[in-house]
This record gives structure tokens, sequence and C-alpha cells, in this order.
């Protein structure tokens, strides 16, 4: 078979290049601009010759030093590809990534890539702020209930004094009290008004979400720790706000994460299966680590619980109300020292329900 082979000139990597949407810049070894991409020469509203010469430090920061956690600088020092994310003056996000360029063993030069990450940042910003929204509406859910058991205690308990007592004037202080009760679980009823559901309008699949997050489950577990994904052989299509799933999957790894104190094991597995006369698409993270007791058992899904040996925190309740809305179900079964299981059980949803 006649192995097809084509010479790749420095024309052809500058087209490359140019057509690429990162700021791209080479620099030789004293950080002067050898050469830039057309986006990176936009930046400044200069022409590439205007910007070729130039100290990236005075063109980019308008200092005469280069910039200590500059990834160029410390790639030249170090010979290693190095990464930041930095944010401009003017509230851009930006990953900075700064690779050596060698010949014949030395360092000439480095290789700059910026890119732009404000969208992402702002949308993980705005998620945060969701998220702490279903921890307060979780509390606020709790403190309800325990308010109308007390305003139901108060009312029920009105009523019958009313019914013994015949002193009018008594009688209109009872009717007062009544109203207080009426007013404040009218007042609880307005506070829960304002949680807003999330918008579930999404058919995506778990696979695919599982492994588009893979990168981010790996550095939060770190290298001792072993995982294991077992995805499904079937479409795991379920309805739902993918970001929210995503912050779910997370929130267990670093669960997870924290339970293991040295090393040990993380399998992430996704299930299609018939559960009665229900189809369920079954997320389940497990771990080898310290697990729980039935006595911590019985309290993490509960708001503001802190004795937590298994380091479950205020993200339970928050994962819980999360599955709640995307009409899941969450189960968790751990044991001293034998590690935690948690699975949860979305609704499956058909090929012929995705639009097309």
């Amino acid at each position: 078979m006649k192995t097809l082979q084509f010479k790749i000139t420095e024309n052809t990597l500058i087209s490359i290049f140019e057509s690429i949407s990162d700021y791209i810049v080479i620099l030789d070894k004293n950080l002067n601009i050898i050469w830039a991409n057309r986006v990176y020469s936009e930046r400044f509203g200069l022409n590439i010759k205007d910007i070729v010469g130039k100290k990236c430090y005075k063109l980019l920061e308008k200092k005469d030093a280069p910039c200590i956690d500059c990834p160029n600088v410390k790639a030249l020092h170090t010979g290693k590809i190095e990464n930041i994310e930095k944010v401009r003056d003017e509230g851009r996000y930006y990953i900075l990534t700064g690779i050596p360029i060698y010949e014949k063993g030395q360092i000439k030069g480095v290789f700059g890539i910026g890119k732009e990450i404000t969208e992402k940042k702002v949308i993980d910003e705005k998620f945060k702020e969701v998220i702490k929204l279903e921890g307060v509406y979780e509390i606020l859910d709790n403190l309800a209930h325990q308010f109308n058991n007390i305003f139901n205690g108060i009312y029920g308990f009105s009523q019958l004094l009313k019914n013994r007592v015949d002193d009018k004037e008594l009688l209109d202080l009872i009717d007062n009290v009544t109203t207080s009760v009426e007013k404040g679980s009218k007042f609880i009823k307005a506070l829960l008004d304002l949680k807003k559901t999330p918008s579930i309008h999404s058919i995506f699949d778990l696979n695919f979400l599982i492994i588009s997050t893979k990168n981010v489950i790996k550095r939060i577990v770190g290298e001792k720790i072993k995982l294991e994904f077992i995805l499904s052989k079937e479409a795991p299509l379920i309805k739902g706000d993918p970001m929210q799933i995503r912050e779910v999957v997370l929130e267990l790894i670093q669960n997870s994460r924290n339970a293991i104190h040295n090393t040990g094991t993380i399998s992430i597995s996704i299930e299609k299966m018939r559960i009665g006369l229900a189809e369920k698409v079954v997320l389940t993270i497990s771990d080898t680590g310290c697990g729980m007791d039935e006595e911590i058992i019985q309290h993490v899904l509960k708001p503001l619980f802190t004795t937590d040996p298994g380091r479950f925190g205020m993200g339970l309740p928050i994962i819980r109300n999360i599955v709640n809305k995307h009409n899941g179900e969450l189960e968790i079964k751990s044991k001293l020292r034998y590690g935690t299981t948690v699975k949860i059980y979305f609704p499956a949803v058909s090929q012929s329900n995705v639009r097309k």
C-alpha cells in the first residue's frame, strides 16, 4: 500500500497558525517578537511589521521588565511547557502557555499561546452562584418545614382554646394570634415561591458527559488514586441540565477523593437498566475510602450537618436537591473502613425523544 506523503513548508505552518483563533507568538531568548499571528497583532490594533522586534512585555504589559509569572520566561528557564491562568486589567481571562523551542539541543526561543476563557469563566462563576442558591434553598426548605410545624401547633391550640373561652376580649386576642399565624404561614410560602426550578430541556448522553469531564476528574483525584471508568453499552440518554449534572459528578468525586487518605480506587460507572416498568440510567460512583457508619449515613443529607468522618459536607444536600429536580433518586451505601457507593437513578430517555 502506497503511503501518501507531503512536505510541510513554512508557508503551510504560517497558514495554519493564522487560521487559529488563539493568540500565537514566537519569541527569541530575549523575549523579542519574531512572529505573531493575525489575532495577536489585531489585539493591539497593529500590523505584524509594527510588532516584530518589540519586547512582548513592553507591548502587552507596558512594563520595562518581564512579568515574574510569565510562562514564556519560565519555559526558557525550565526547558518545559509552562501554563498559567491570568486575568488582564480589562477583566478578560486567559490560559497562557509557553513552549520552549529547541535547535540542536539548545533553547533558541519560545512559542507562546494565549487562549481566552472569559466566557467559560463567567459561566462557571454564574453556575457557582446557582449551586450556592441550591444550598440556601435546601436550608430554607428545612426551616420552612420546622416553622410550619410550629405554626400548625399554635393554630391548632388556639382553635382548641377558642372553643373553651367565652370572654369576648380573650376571643379577640385568640383571633389576633390566629391571624398572625396565618400571616406567618403566607410569608413562609412566599419565601419558598422565590425558588426557581432550573431549566431542564436538554437531552444528552451521560457517557459523553463523563468522557468530556475525564481530565477534570483526573486532576481532582491525583496520581496516587486509581480511576476506573465503566461506560454503558447502550446510549444512556437523560433529560436535564448538563452543567448541573457535571457539578454533581465532580462533587461526588471530590468527596471520594477526600475519603481516601493515601492510595485507593474510585470507580465511575454508567448503566442503562429496567427497574420495574421504568427504564433508568444509573450513575454509580464508588470508592475504597474510609467509609461511614450507620449514624453518619442517617445525617449526611441534612443541611448544616458538619460531623462527617467521611468528609461529606453541604454538597450532599445540594446534590440531592439537584437530583430531585431531575426526577432522579439518590442512594448512598457505606461501611466504615470499606468505602462508599453513591448511586443516582435518572429516568432514561429514548432515542425517539431526541430532537432532530
